[in-house]
């Protein structure tokens, strides 16, 4: 039997890693380390790229690595490229409103960065995660225009916020007995009777914060007959679009508002090499998407979101 190369062993655990990787936090999805790993998806696809290179001037059995490396693209791809065909279409619009979210960290101390993003962007509607005290008092004088607004600063990390230039009824809600809080609002634009679903569930560190955030997210999807026919979901997910749990939240009229945009990553803020989206905004299927976007960093670990919807 000839002796495998140090280089190529190297290979060959790298090929069978990334797909490996790239498909099991999907089938195995119940588990919340794996499910972790499911948020690189386009990571997944730049190493496979390198290692198709790599394997096809270095291996001997060049066939079999190329089809396993084809699999993971393929795979991962089925994820992606939705994200960057177009779905504008040509809908008359009544009246359109611009929302931002913003994770603004309880540790961060830019206050002038995040006041400038806020005033730039001038939103109808604005969301805040992690407010602190700290934060509500320095953000004091930049939220004068929001007339209307329900905030619930807390000394952790799960402080929220809906501020809005419209009246709204305002209500904090706990779903599926988190100890988290999320607001929902109400209120009118134009003809229509909006709803907006604030929340920020547990980053998924462990089974127990895992399944929190999970049954939290899918409580909202499930309250669904409750809420407008016009939906708006915003907040810091803590999940990708990749994750399997994810994606029951678009089973029905749910959609992400990204598609079309690209995929637009949130987080990691200060290392693009791993980003990837946690911040998000679903919308229902009356409301059309105009424009999508990430913002600049601003001190946070997240990177702030804009959306400016129509509504028919």
């Amino acid at each position: 039997m000839p002796k495998i190369s140090p280089v190529n062993k190297l290979l060959w655990v790298l090929i069978l890693g990334v797909v490996c990787f790239s498909i099991f936090p999907n089938l195995f999805s119940g588990y919340w380390l794996l499910d972790v790993f499911s948020n690189f998806k386009l990571q997944y696809v730049i190493i496979s790229i390198i290692l198709l290179i790599s394997s096809y001037f270095i291996l001997e059995r060049k066939r079999m690595a190329l089809v396993i490396l084809s699999i993971s693209l393929l795979w991962n791809a089925y994820y992606i490229l939705p994200y960057y065909v177009s779905n504008i279409a040509n809908i008359d619009t009544k009246k359109e409103l611009k929302l931002s979210s913003v994770n603004l960290w309880s540790g961060n101390t830019k206050i002038d960065f995040v006041k400038k993003y806020i005033q730039e962007e001038d939103p109808d509607v604005l969301v805040l995660m992690e407010l602190t005290p700290a934060w509500e008092s320095q953000l004091k004088t930049s939220i004068t225009a929001y007339e209307h607004k329900e905030l619930v600063a807390r000394t952790d990390n799960f402080g929220i916020a809906v501020l809005s230039k419209f009246p709204m009824n305002f209500t904090v809600k706990y779903f599926r007995q988190s100890t988290m809080p999320s607001i929902v609002a109400d209120f009118e634009v134009g003809n229509a009777t909006l709803t907006l679903v604030a929340t920020h569930p547990v980053p998924p560190l462990g089974q127990a914060a895992f399944e929190s955030r999970n049954q939290q997210l899918l409580d909202i999807v499930e309250n669904r007959p409750r809420f407008s026919e016009y939906l708006i979901i915003a907040g810091d997910f803590n999940t990708s679009s990749f994750s399997s749990h994810f994606r029951k939240l678009t089973t029905g009229d749910l959609r992400d508002s990204r598609i079309g945009f690209g995929l637009l990553p949130t987080w990691p803020a200060d290392y693009p090499i791993l980003q990837s989206t946690l911040d998000h905004i679903l919308v229902s299927d009356p409301i059309k998407v105009i424009e999508r976007s990430t913002g600049p960093s601003i001190g946070s670990d997240h990177l702030p979101i804009s959306i400016k919807i129509g509504i028919r």
